[in-house]
C-alpha cells in the first residue's frame, strides 16, 4: 500500500459551482503535494491520508469547485510518523502521482481537501501576479502538535510537508471565492511566497498583488518586491500585519525557519529571524509597502475606539470611481489587523490622521481612510493609503488589512465579495484596473 499509483488525468465537465454536479463524499481526510506550486507538465506526488481504502476517483478543482480533471487513486489511512511532524514533516507514504495537464495558473485541490497552486509556464508573463501567502499558513498550521504560536513552546521550524488546518485560509477564501470568477481581461499568474526568491517570476507582470496575511517574508522575496516597485512596477497589497516576520527556508525549501525570540544559529545576522523593524536588519518595512503594524495594531481587540471599517478621507479618489460614497463614510471591514502610516498626529484626540511624509519617506502620498486599533494598550490607527516611493517608481496601495480577501465579514449582501455590484468589489476591481494603467491614481 505504500507504493504511489502513477496515473493520468482525464478531463471532466460540470463542478460544484452553478449547474454542476454533486459529487460523491471525498474519502480524502487530509493530505499534501510534495511542493508548493506547480506548473503545467510537472510531475505532482501527492500524500494522502483517507476514511477508507481502496480504489477511488479523486477530482481536480477549481478554487470555485469546477472540476477541471480526474483520476483513480488507491487511497488508504495514514498517520504521521516520527517525533516532530511539525518539524519532519507527517512522512506519509506518497499515494498517487501525475503529470499537471495545460491549466490556467489558479489555485485548485483535490476533491477540495489538498491544495495546490499552480503557476504559469516557466518565464511567461502576465498582467497580474497574485502571491498566496504559504509562509504565513505554514507559520500558523499546528497539525503535528506545534507552530510558530503554540504554547508554552513554539517552533522554530516548520514543515510545508504536512496537512494544513490554519487559521489564514480565512484571509484568502473571499478573494478566491471571487476574483477567478470575475469578468476582468487581464492575464493572471498564481504563485505561491517562495517563488518569489526567482525575480524572473515577477519581472514581466505590471502588477503584484499581496493577499490576506502577508506576514513572513525572507531577505530576497522582499528585495525582489522592492526592485520591482522601483522599477516601475505597481503594487495593490490587500493585507494587514504585512512584512512583519523576517524568514528563511531549509536548503531543499520544505521547511520554514523562524525563532522569533529564541536565539537563531545563523551566523549573518542580517538574516536573523527577527521583526524586520528591528533595527539590526537594516531594512525597515515603511520604505517598502508606506504601512506597519505597530503602527495599525489589532483592529477587532476589545477596548480598540474603532467603527469595523476604512473611515472615508478621500472620497474624490478615483478608486471610488462609479461608487457611491461620501467623505465620513465607513466602508464596512470588521479587521483582525491593521498596518498603519506615520502621522503627525494622533487622530484619537486630534481629529482625523495626516500624513508624515517626511517620516515616510514618500515622493507622493495620500491617505483613503483610517480606522482605530490597539496594541499593547495603546491607540493605533490603521491606514489604507495610495504611496509612491520615487518619483519614477511604481505606486503601491496598501488596503492595510487582513480582511480584504476574507469571506467572514463579505457575506452580508451589501458589502458580499461575491457579487459583482457590491461595494468592495467593485472598489477592488477599481484599484487593479488603476495600477493597469486605466487612469491616474493618485486624486490630486
Amino acid at each position: 500500500m505504500g507504493a504511489a499509483a502513477v496515473v493520468g488525468i482525464s478531463g471532466c465537465g460540470g463542478g460544484r459551482g452553478e449547474g454542476g454536479p454533486a459529487y460523491p463524499r471525498s474519502p480524502i481526510v487530509d493530505g499534501y503535494t510534495d511542493r508548493l506550486s506547480y506548473r503545467p507538465g510537472d510531475s505532482v506526488t501527492l500524500h494522502l491520508n483517507a476514511s477508507t481504502s481502496g480504489k477511488h476517483t479523486l477530482r481536480l478543482l477549481t478554487a470555485t469547485g469546477e472540476a477541471v480533471g480526474e483520476f483513480s487513486a488507491n487511497v488508504y489511512g495514514q498517520a504521521a510518523q516520527g517525533a516532530s511532524p511539525w518539524e519532519t514533516g507527517f512522512g506519509y507514504q506518497p499515494t498517487a502521482v501525475f503529470t499537471l495537464p495545460a491549466l490556467a495558473s489558479g489555485v485548485y485541490s483535490i476533491d477540495g481537501v489538498v491544495r495546490l497552486i499552480v503557476n504559469g509556464a516557466i518565464h511567461s508573463s502576465a498582467d497580474v501576479v497574485v502571491v498566496y501567502p504559504t509562509n504565513t499558513e505554514a507559520a500558523y498550521n499546528d497539525r503535528g502538535g506545534r507552530s510558530m504560536y503554540s504554547l508554552p513552546e513554539s517552533a522554530p521550524i516548520v514543515s510545508f510537508r504536512r496537512p494544513i488546518n490554519s487559521k489564514v485560509t480565512q484571509y484568502t477564501d473571499g478573494f478566491l471565492g471571487w476574483f477567478p470568477r470575475s469578468q476582468h481581461p487581464y492575464s493572471v499568474r498564481w504563485i505561491a511566497d517562495v517563488d518569489l526568491e526567482d525575480y524572473d517570476e515577477i519581472s514581466q507582470a505590471k502588477l503584484m498583488i499581496v493577499i490576506g496575511h502577508s506576514e513572513y517574508w525572507t531577505r530576497r522575496a522582499r528585495e525582489h518586491f522592492d526592485r520591482f516597485v522601483l522599477g516601475g512596477g505597481n503594487a495593490l497589497i490587500l493585507s494587514g500585519n504585512t512584512m512583519w516576520w523576517q524568514v528563511r527556508y531549509s536548503d531543499d525549501q520544505s521547511q520554514l525557519v523562524c525563532y522569533k525570540g529564541a536565539p537563531d544559529p545563523v551566523a549573518d545576522p542580517l538574516l536573523r529571524t527577527v521583526n524586520w523593524n528591528s533595527a539590526s536588519l537594516q531594512y525597515p518595512i515603511l520604505p517598502s509597502i508606506g504601512a506597519e503594524f505597530p503602527r495599525g495594531g489589532y483592529g477587532r481587540a476589545v477596548g480598540d475606539k474603532g467603527w469595523n471599517g476604512f473611515r472615508i478621507l478621500l472620497p474624490e479618489s478615483p478608486i471610488f470611481r462609479g461608487v457611491p460614497i461620501q467623505r465620513g463614510d465607513v466602508l464596512y471591514m470588521p479587521s483582525v489587523e491593521y498596518d498603519g502610516a506615520p502621522l503627525l498626529n494622533n487622530p484619537v484626540t486630534e481629529g482625523e490622521p495626516r500624513l508624515d511624509l517626511a517620516a515616510l519617506g514618500a515622493f507622493r502620498a495620500e491617505l483613503i481612510g483610517y480606522d482605530y486599533g490597539i496594541r499593547g494598550g495603546t491607540d493605533t490607527v490603521g491606514t489604507w493609503l495610495v504611496y509612491q516611493r520615487t518619483s519614477t517608481s511604481g505606486v503601491v496601495i496598501n488596503g492595510a488589512s487582513t480582511d480584504w480577501c476574507s469571506a467572514s465579514a463579505l457575506q452580508r449582501a451589501e458589502y458580499g465579495v461575491y457579487a459583482p455590484q457590491t461595494v468592495r468589489v467593485r472598489i477592488i476591481l477599481n484599484m487593479i484596473q488603476l495600477l493597469l494603467g486605466s487612469g491616474p491614481i493618485f486624486a490630486t
